[in-house]
């Protein structure tokens, strides 16, 4: 678990490096690739979501190297998330080997992000740091949603500049890659404004009072039947304990606190009101989705607000003196908590340069291995091939 927790060292010195040139575009896209290449070169890290994703990859390289109708295909592993699967038969004419596959995955989910921190934060490292609490393992495993918040949050800067072309085209581009992005089209038409403490805590109590009857599940439902999700979702919903989340409840306690402490401190232009009101709206959906356990996903594309807010507030010069160092506790203490959670799932860390077993519980690759022939040799589907030929 060590090699985990030394990436937040890595984000430290990042810190230390870069205190006198906190915006300094090179070290960020050194520090995301350095993300993305250690998540890429992961063998099968991240559990059973890896073996879905490459077992559906090596499908479509098979059928595009017989000349077989990928159509078919299409409709069978993807239902109307168009982009992930072109994407996949994109990657198909460079490669057959499925780790591979991951690993430009990931190289193309981190330029995304790049693009947007690079576009928006007035401080890398310390959003670095709060990324890395918040969402950075979700990245190891999510592959098609994590993909959809990339062009989710390079959409939100296209709200305060009232450009809805490029807005509703991103938009579009996040939801084909994965259909939970439908939930962030309705931003365009929330008024940009910053609404007050009284306002802001009664929307929020009123989700959570939600969050008890059976609408959330019931939302949840519909969303799955009308965009092809059905089978997904019901496996999400038939396995809740229909418990309320504590850890949803105190993270929204936390985020709720911090910001209000520092109110007055967050301006009334359009670019720290959107990301104000983004990150209103993630602690809401913790809330209503307070006895969903996937609920918070579909908080993630609107993480790219807690990010933005929480580190303007700390590089202020009239905030506390303890915002800053309180937010690199607070993205430790989320980045160790996870790290604990799913070390059965990660540990022991290996590349698939070399041979053998892969990352997590062995009872995890028993159960999903598909092709035990990567078992004993990880290139044996060529990692570069020309136009998807057939090997």
């Amino acid at each position: 678990m060590l090699i985990y927790l030394s990436i937040f060292l890595v984000a430290l010195i990042y810190y230390f490096i870069q205190v006198e040139t906190p915006t300094n575009e090179k070290s960020l896209l050194v520090f995301f690739l350095f993300l993305a290449f250690f998540i890429g070169l992961g063998d099968m890290q991240g559990g059973y979501d890896r073996y879905i994703y490459c077992d559906v990859f090596d499908m479509i390289y098979d059928y595009r190297a017989e000349g077989m109708n990928l159509s078919l295909l299409y409709n069978y592993v993807n239902g109307t998330e168009f982009g992930y699967f072109f994407w996949n038969v994109i990657i198909s004419c460079i490669t057959a080997n499925r780790y591979m596959f991951i690993l430009y995955t990931t190289i193309f989910m981190y330029i995304l992000y790049y693009i947007s921190f690079k576009k928006y934060m007035p401080n890398f490292p310390v959003s670095c740091m709060l990324f890395l609490g918040l969402f950075y393992y979700f990245t190891m495993t999510y592959l098609r949603q994590c993909l959809a918040v990339g062009f989710g949050w390079i959409s939100i800067q296209y709200i305060w500049k009232r450009r809805p072309s490029y807005f509703f085209l991103y938009a579009t581009l996040a939801f084909l890659f994965h259909n939970s992005a439908s939930i962030i089209f309705p931003l365009y038409f929330i008024p940009i404004k910053k609404y007050s403490q009284s306002k802001v805590l009664t929307v929020l109590f009123f989700c959570l009072v939600l969050a008890l009857t059976p609408l959330p599940f019931a939302i949840i439902s519909i969303f799955g039947d009308a965009s092809g999700m059905s089978s997904r979702t019901n496996t999400y919903t038939s396995n809740q304990d229909n418990g309320v989340r504590i850890d949803y409840l105190l993270e929204v306690v936390v985020f709720i606190y911090i910001i209000f402490k520092n109110y007055h401190l967050i301006p009334n232009n359009k670019k720290n009101l959107v990301f104000l009101n983004l990150s209103f709206i993630f602690c809401a959906i913790l809330l209503f989705f307070a006895r969903f356990g996937q609920g918070g996903r579909f908080g993630w594309f609107f993480f790219i607000g807690l990010i933005y807010t929480f580190t303007y507030l700390s590089v202020q010069a009239k905030s506390f003196n303890w915002m800053k160092p309180f937010m690199m506790i607070l993205s430790f203490a989320l980045f160790f908590r996870i790290t604990s959670l799913w070390s059965f799932n990660l540990c022991p860390y290996k590349t698939f340069l070399t041979n053998g077993n892969p990352c997590g519980a062995s009872y995890i690759h028993d159960i999903w291995e598909y092709d035990h022939n990567y078992d004993h040799d990880k290139f044996y589907r060529k990692p570069f091939v020309l136009f998807g030929k057939k090997q």
